[in-house]
């Protein structure tokens, strides 16, 4: 009899395992399970909670269907992991990461695109849908969606009559102005700080012209692309030499950390950083009241907008309980506790129509800065898809460096197209 029972519980233990090794997530109550991997911290991780469990108390009771959510680091942590676990029973049903995702998941056997899910997106942003369509189909759905805002000491502004500028050129005369040094030469208040990445130089180029690329392919969301095109078309060149400008007047901090804890110190006047920091920016800066405008314009002619940016959600499971956390996580009223409690922009247009945003948003103007600018932008721009995503993020960061202090300008620009061009032909042979 005892050599029977340890039997029978050897097959309830090989029976469970079987079950899990399949990937499925139900309970004996049969709850289906949702498994979340995302990459929200702090306060932003709070309102993602809530989220989840009014889901879970609401919806989700209703409908058998509980989310389970697993903070897993930075969105490159996400994908690191994401693509550590395809092909195996760990593989979460969706995962939150941003546009340097994209390029693997253009050819990763395990993803579920939103077209497969038969999600309506009727009512979703046309640039966080145009973001994050390829060929293949729309590879996620827009979520934690953000929009680049230049970020300035409206005090001090204020006090030197300075408005927020609309060009890069406006932008060196109030750096120039509001830059301070000491008695040695060193800056003791910045007019500006930070190095430009991909994130920025999306917006910097894609905004040329009405509307401009930094690779062909509509940078890399019509199939992989070949080539680096901002040398071609001369895009990257007309940004450095406005940029210079602002180095030139003395009084710009080329640090690449920390920049955002600087400007709320009160140590520099102005910063380019996220809407996903505006909560955040507003609290911290205790000493002075902040101001926010679009970024500015590299010339007259650069009438583009301005990138969606962020994050999207990535399914990898094929079921209606997919399907119905996604429509969730997307509704209306939804996007608009996330946009209250975060800053990032909603990315449902209903969410605009509804009285307590428009409420919300008369009582806190500056969040209205990055969605005005995201509603007015060329839907055609797009962030950018390309092997090596992080690499080539640090490797914008050292060729404008290199470009201010006195590099030529056309070696400049052919050395960052080599790096994105040889990052490109590697991938390509590779897959």
């Amino acid at each position: 009899m005892k050599n029977k029972a340890v039997i029978c519980l050897l097959l309830i233990i090989l029976s469970a395992t079987q079950v899990f090794a399949t990937g499925q997530r139900e309970s004996s109550s049969n709850v289906t399970e949702v498994e979340i991997w995302h990459s929200a911290q702090g306060s932003n991780a709070d309102v993602f909670d809530s989220i989840v469990e009014q889901f879970n108390n609401t919806v989700g009771k209703e409908k058998n269907i509980r989310i389970t959510s697993i903070y897993q680091g930075k969105a490159n942590d996400v994908l690191t992991k994401v693509n550590a676990a395809s092909g195996t029973s760990s593989l979460p049903d969706i995962a939150m990461m941003d546009a340097t995702a994209a390029t693997d998941m253009t050819v990763s056997p395990y993803l579920v695109t939103i077209d497969s899910l038969g999600i309506d997106t009727t009512s979703i942003l046309e640039s966080g849908l145009s973001s994050y369509t390829s060929e293949k189909g729309l590879l996620a759905l827009p979520f934690n969606a953000s929009a680049l805002l230049y970020y300035y000491n409206k005090s001090l502004y204020d006090s030197l009559s300075l408005s927020a500028p609309k060009t890069i050129a406006e932008m060196a005369y109030a750096v120039s102005k509001t830059g301070l040094k000491g008695l040695n030469g060193k800056l003791t208040r910045a007019g500006f700080i930070g190095i430009p990445t991909t994130f920025e130089l999306s917006t910097f180029i894609g905004s040329q012209n009405g509307l401009s690329y930094m690779l062909d392919n509509r940078n890399g969301h019509d199939g992989v692309a070949t080539k680096a095109v901002f040398g071609e078309e001369g895009t990257y060149k007309a940004f450095l030499l406005e940029w210079k400008k602002v180095y030139d007047t003395g009084f710009y901090s080329t640090a690449t950390s920390g920049t955002t804890e600087e400007f709320t110190a009160g140590r520099a006047a102005a910063v380019l950083a996220s809407s996903s920091k505006l909560a955040t920016i507003i609290n911290s800066a205790e000493s002075f009241e902040v101001g926010v405008s679009s970024v500015p314009m590299v010339n007259e002619s650069a009438t583009g907008g301005t990138v969606i940016s962020g994050g999207a959600l990535f399914a990898f499971t094929e079921n209606e309980a997919v399907k119905t956390v996604l429509e969730y996580l997307v509704s209306a009223d939804v996007q608009a506790i996330w946009s209250e409690g975060t800053g990032y922009v909603p990315v449902n247009k209903e969410t605009y129509e509804t009285e307590s945003y428009k409420r919300f948003l008369k009582d806190n103007p500056l969040y209205k800065v990055a969605s005005d600018a995201l509603l007015s932008s060329n839907p055609g721009m797009t962030n950018v898809w390309v092997p090596s995503a992080y690499s080539i993020y640090y490797s914008f960061q050292t060729n404008i460096v290199n470009f201010l202090n006195g590099a030529d300008i056309d070696e400049t620009v052919s050395e960052m197209e080599e790096i994105i061009n040889s990052a490109i032909k590697t991938y390509r042979e590779q897959n």
